[in-house]
């Protein structure tokens, strides 16, 4: 029974991690356009830095670890395009060797991790190599604003005026930030893969993209209209890519319905407020991690509501037929 359970595991988190290494394929390309055979080169670093330390956890704990089933390949590839281009190589492999070992394996692998291992390599490599984090000069010839991204730009309270023209290069990518994850329109396009393969997944995405809009109308970081704060705002750094790659983390949402809508506005709500009072241009990693933390809790009293409800009721009942009886 232990052993097919744990086949079982296996496979789905070969079929999962399978199928966003497929979608990932579409921001690795995205990459390589803007930014060139560095971009990939970067790539590859923090992919097997990822899968080295996985085996080598195995050797070292004295338990087998199967690399097959492509969770390293997804970590190591998503914390380099949250990165840019210019990055130097060993920032993504300690970004990746820390989420594998710190955050992965002692948990018992990628279906059973309390936290996002991802966020944690990025989150990780944020708080001890911040310059190089957030440094968007190499390929930023030709971009809509230079080398400001768009975050700098919203962190430093200055508003980002959306025109005709303007509005497609944001939308596209054209713009400096994180190599892999500002085209918003190839984000959308994998949310609609997964929409067709894993639709239930969204939920979360979808509650916590509400959210963020939500704070952005009633919380913007800049003086100006909804609409100049909505497009930069959601197209900034790597939120869309969180959305539909970090949000949705089998191990780390939830399975219920209701909770996974609670599970992705309150990340939206923490990513956003983040975004407002802290010190790094990119929060939505930080966010992840928090909800992960938080997960349990808000799992508890939603799935307790109903318990709740009824006591609260019998003892409402119970008070009002003690005052009829007087």
């Amino acid at each position: 029974m232990a052993n097919g359970a744990e086949k079982l595991n296996k496979d789905n988190a070969r079929s999962f991690f399978g199928g966003y290494l497929l979608m990932l394929a579409v921001p690795c390309f995205a990459a390589y356009w803007f930014y060139g055979v560095r971009s990939l080169l970067v790539i590859a670093a923090s992919v097997a830095a990822a899968v080295a330390t996985d085996a080598l956890a195995g050797l070292v704990i004295n338990r087998k670890i199967d690399i097959s089933d492509l969770s390293s390949v997804f970590t190591g590839a998503a914390i380099a395009l949250m990165m840019p281009s210019s990055v130097p190589y060993y920032v993504a492999v300690f970004a990746s060797v820390f989420a594998v070992a710190v955050v992965k394996v002692p948990f018992g692998g990628s279906m059973k991790a309390p936290f996002v291992p991802a966020a944690a390599g990025f989150a990780f490599a944020s708080v001890c190599f911040k310059e190089q984090v957030f440094a968007f000069v190499e390929g930023s010839e030709g971009k809509l604003f230079g080398s400001t991204s768009l975050g700098s730009m919203l962190m430093n309270g200055r508003a980002v005026y959306v025109g005709a023209a303007s509005i497609f290069d944001i939308l596209g990518g054209n713009v400096a930030g994180p190599m892999g994850t500002g085209c918003a329109l190839l984000m959308v396009a994998c949310a609609v893969y997964l929409l067709i393969t894993r639709p239930k997944a969204l939920v979360s995405s979808v509650s916590f993209i509400a959210a963020c809009v939500l704070m952005v109308y009633f919380f913007p970081r800049v003086v100006a209209s909804f609409k100049t704060n909505l497009v930069p705002e959601l197209c900034s750094g790597s939120l869309l890519f969180a959305a539909v790659f970090l949000v949705t983390d089998p191990s780390t949402q939830p399975h219920k319905t209701v909770n996974k809508i609670v599970y992705g506005a309150v990340c939206g709500v923490i990513c956003m407020a983040m975004r407002h009072m802290g010190a790094y241009e990119e929060t939505v990693c930080f966010a992840v991690l928090l909800t992960n933390a938080l997960r349990p809790i808000f799992d508890s009293v939603i799935n307790n509501m109903p318990k709740i409800s009824k006591k609260a009721f019998r003892k409402v009942k119970a008070d009002k037929e003690v005052l009829a009886n007087e």
